[in-house]
């Protein structure tokens, strides 16, 4: 065997180890832009939702929530339906929705869990809402 040859040997079966993983993580690259832009046009809604409660107005206000919550995400066109609390604030907090599309959030907004539970939250709580819908951002690029 000529001197240097296992050595060379190596080295390219480095080189096409090397070039088999940036070929891998190229596809994926691909996958997550595909994918990302499937659903930068699919239609979701998202809710940004904040609850300012006093901590006296807590127990009453959760009452009414959890009902809400354990109803809320067994509707079909529910994606997402996460309550979480301000650290600074224990007695704030902020629902974050996903909803498969607008006639989703819409029927949601008609049922009874809703009609009933929300009323009674907004007695004891200030409700702020946020609705963001999905975009192209890349469309939106072009037009600025």
């Amino acid at each position: 065997q000529p001197m240097g040859a296992s050595s060379s040997s190596q080295t390219l079966g480095a080189a096409v180890a090397s070039a088999a993983v940036a070929a891998a993580a190229l596809l994926q690259i691909q996958r997550m832009r595909t994918r990302h832009q499937a659903h930068a046009t699919d239609g979701r809604v998202f809710l940004h939702v904040t609850f300012e409660v006093k901590p006296a107005n807590q127990k009453a206000f959760l009452g009414h929530f959890v009902p809400l919550l354990e109803a809320s995400t067994k509707e079909p066109g529910c994606i997402k339906y996460q309550m979480t609390t301000e650290k600074e604030a224990p007695s704030n907090f902020v629902l974050i929705e996903e909803w498969a599309d607008a006639e989703a959030l819409k029927r949601h907004e008609t049922l009874e869990h809703f009609t009933t539970h929300v009323p009674e939250m907004a007695k004891v709580a200030k409700i702020t809402v946020h609705r963001y819908e999905t975009c192209d951002v890349a469309a939106l690029a072009k037009k600025a």
